[in-house]
């Protein structure tokens, strides 16, 4: 005849109940849902102690919990049992018994989480829920592996993280049959909150067990219940459902949001819990990808907007529609491309022009500043170097040209490079592998270089400062960036520009520009080019006092000191004097050239050469 073993609880939330104890296997007791008795007493560990039967006796062995495990009121280690002694973990305290038939009364698991809890299952990138190619065994298994492999490649496309969530939970419904799907992702305040659910419903009317996904977030496992619709649980959304799922979707061991879903009528299959983990997996690897390029997409918008024409090239001029239509042709060239122009004309906005109209445009683009690097780390950041190769290499470095391989380099001040730089630079352009600094092993890269100079890089060459095969290298095609003084009407353009930027990211948006400070921008020479104009509107939009911007509160000055005169140049004072005539005589061609004392041919001949703007 059979003997029953089995604890009774006499003291906790479920005095009276008995858990029937399996002689073949170990019986955890605590608060894990992998335990045989499941409790939610908090001075319960995850796993408190163990019951175990051995040559015919019963045994409880303490777990290292935190409280410790006490027999008849004694705290041990490990003891035999014999029935009527008494167990207790944590506050909770069992009767042990023994009899030739099974209790009448008995719990599975707490009543506040489900009546039968009928898998948990550790959930976990190595873990892929028996999917796993070398155990497929049925069309079912093929079916749902082909299932998930498409799911992975939708959501490799998906940039939005709600779009991952909607993907994800379609499948899983569809797969599932499930009456209800649901996603719910962490808040602030660390606790699984309602986001996403299908069939679409108001959030106020969306029943999701409070208890299951508690459960869920402490213990990181996949939760598979049977609610038996009506009894056994003080769970209301369980009463409802006759069968339920909840998955954690895990980031390393963080919990990044759950899964929820259940069943009317019925119950789930073991083949559609193992999908659920899996797709829970994949998900969640999707997700955290997506809110982070969201992230970034975000701060380099903040970056943008922080940066007045980081991505515009501002002006109508004739000189600008030129350089324009140049970078639409050469865009789609292959070869080396070498801006030139003075310092702040904005030379990288002409790279950055390029590789957008270029067919590396959806890959990266990495700009350097050749003149801030120092010239005995100049070879270390540009082509990279292993660890010990020289004092302060603790570690491997990837230079920039690996790390732009693929996309394109915008080499900044390149006149600036060592000459052993420059040997470097002119192999990789000729299709030659190249060593980091300490490397042995060659690195090839596939990289389209845009340099730039603001010096007479033909006079390096005669001086042996650079190299002539590299100029000619860089230079198969040239572009020439104007300075600001050439482009006319675009200084009136830039200045409306900047000057709205700079009102709405200072919280000026009702500041307006005197006449008179208008009429000193649009006579400066500009030295500094576009950065100086830049400059000298952010600065003056912070200074100025009231709601008008005045001419004392422009930043102009001669940074050469020249008694008052800020270029010597006759063109720029010619360029000067015919706007001033013009500005006098109301636009009128004929009048201005009367007050400058010349044809009228000459100065409209001189209005078209300047790009000079007669209203």
């Amino acid at each position: 005849m059979p003997v029953y073993s089995y604890l009774t609880m006499t003291v906790g939330k479920r005095a009276g109940d008995s858990f029937l104890l399996d002689p073949a296997r170990e019986n955890p007791i605590g608060r894990g849902t992998e335990c045989t008795v499941v409790l939610s007493d908090p001075l319960c560990s995850r796993i408190h102690a163990v019951l175990v039967h051995a040559n015919g006796t019963w045994h409880v062995r303490d777990a290292e919990s935190r409280n410790g495990t006490f027999v008849n009121g004694q705290k041990i280690d490990e003891a035999a049992l014999v029935p009527g002694h008494h167990v207790r973990v944590g506050s909770t305290e069992f009767a042990f018994q023994q009899s030739a038939q099974p209790p009448t009364s008995t719990g599975d698991t707490d009543p506040g989480v489900t009546q039968t809890l009928v898998k948990d299952s550790i959930v976990g990138p190595s873990n892929t829920a028996n999917l796993a190619i070398g155990a497929i065994q049925d069309l079912e298994q093929a079916h749902d592996l082909l299932l998930l492999y498409q799911l992975s490649i939708k959501l490799l496309g998906c940039a939005s993280p709600d779009e991952v969530v909607r993907i994800s939970l379609d499948l899983l419904r569809d797969r599932t049959s499930a009456s209800l799907a649901a996603f719910l992702w962490v808040s602030d305040d660390g606790r699984l909150t309602p986001k996403m659910f299908l069939p679409e419903q108001p959030l106020r009317d969306l029943p999701l067990s409070e208890s299951l996904t508690h459960l869920v977030l402490a213990e990181g496992h996949a939760i598979w219940i049977a609610s038996q619709r009506g009894g056994g649980t003080t769970d209301e959304t369980l009463r409802h459902y006759a069968d339920a799922l909840c998955v954690p979707l895990l980031n390393g061991t963080k919990v990044v949001g759950a899964i929820h879903a259940y069943l009317e009528h019925g119950r789930f299959r073991q083949s559609q819990f193992d999908f659920a983990i899996s797709l829970a997996n994949i998900s969640a690897v999707a997700l955290v990808r997506a809110r982070h390029d969201v992230s970034v997409q975000t701060d380099l918008q903040r970056l943008k907007e922080k940066s007045a024409g980081f991505g515009e090239l501002i002006g109508e001029s004739p000189p600008m529609l030129e350089l324009k239509s140049k970078i639409g042709r050469l865009g789609r060239a292959t070869g080396c491309v070498l801006v030139r122009g003075e310092s702040g004309a904005g030379k990288e906005l002409v790279a950055r022009a390029l590789h957008r109209a270029s067919t590396r445009a959806d890959r990266p683009m990495l700009s350097v500043n050749c003149a801030a690097i120092p010239a005995d780390l100049m070879e270390s950041q540009l082509f990279g170097h292993k660890a010990g190769s020289f004092t302060g290499a603790d570690r491997d470095h990837v230079g920039y040209f690996q790390q732009a391989d693929l996309g394109t380099l915008f080499l900044d001040e390149v006149g600036e490079m060592t000459l052993q730089g420059q040997a470097k630079l002119l192999r990789i352009l000729e299709g030659h592998p190249f060593l980091p600094v300490g490397g042995n092993e060659e690195i090839r890269v596939d990289v389209r270089i845009i340099a730039a100079t603001n010096q007479d890089l033909q006079a390096y060459v005669r001086e042996r400062k650079f190299r002539e095969d590299l100029y000619y290298r860089l230079s198969v095609f040239e572009l020439f960036v104007p300075p600001l003084r050439e482009r006319g009407s675009d200084v009136s353009r830039l200045i409306d520009f900047f000057l709205e930027h700079f009102r709405q990211q200072h919280g000026r948006p009702r500041l307006e520009l005197a006449e008179e400070a208008k009429r000193r921008l649009l006579g400066y020479n500009w030295p500094g080019n576009v950065r100086q104009l830049r400059n000298v509107i952010d600065s003056a939009v912070v200074l100025a006092a009231g709601d008008r911007i005045e001419a004392d509160d422009l930043g102009l000055r001669d940074p050469h000191g020249g008694g008052g005169f800020d270029t010597l140049r006759i063109d720029d004072w010619e360029r000067r004097l015919i706007r001033e005539a013009l500005d006098r005589s109301d636009g009128n061609v004929p009048e201005a050239a009367k007050l400058l004392g010349i044809g009228r041919a000459t100065l409209y001949r001189k209005i078209e050469e300047y790009g000079i703007d007669r209203k």
